[in-house]
């Protein structure tokens, strides 16, 4: 049996030519895999949500002793209060950074002046008013981030 010279250049061209394509292909994908990195996200409203609250404002505060806050300040939508008496119960919220190394995000709750947050229990509530704030905590509602100003 006789092989051609010309008939195996041109299957190995070929064969070449795919085998490339297949590499290619695989390395591609691979690669597309590798790209994916964990990052820290700090606590915040999602934000692909259709329902999702809007950012209003980013404030950073100084305390007393040399504590700080970094407040982001989301938008929501009201909510009807249980009685037809009551005012509508608030719909935004604040995503918090203390500088003890804490975060969290409270909801809204009813206040009669100024921006009032608090957790469910109601012992973490920061409150908010024109360039200040404060924290209270705990049972005794202790204040413990006091005459915070905005920077």
């Amino acid at each position: 049996m006789k092989i051609e010279w010309n008939k195996v250049t041109w299957y190995s061209k070929l064969l070449a030519v795919i085998l490339f394509v297949v590499v290619f292909c695989v390395g591609f994908d691979l690669g597309k895999n590798s790209e994916k990195v964990d990052y820290v996200v700090l606590p915040t409203v999602p934000v692909n949500n259709a329902n999702t609250p809007k950012l209003i404002n980013t404030v950073s505060y100084s305390c007393d002793g040399g504590k700080t806050i970094l407040a982001k300040y989301y938008q929501g939508e009201d909510k009807p209060s249980p009685g037809g008496d009551q005012p509508p119960i608030p719909g935004g919220s604040v995503a918090l950074v203390l500088s003890d190394g804490r975060s969290m995000t409270l909801p809204q709750t009813i206040s009669a002046d100024g921006g009032r947050y608090a957790n469910a229990d109601e012992s973490f509530v920061f409150w908010s008013k024109g360039t200040g704030a404060f924290i209270m905590e705990g049972k005794n509602s202790d204040t413990t981030y006091n005459n915070c100003v905005s920077k």
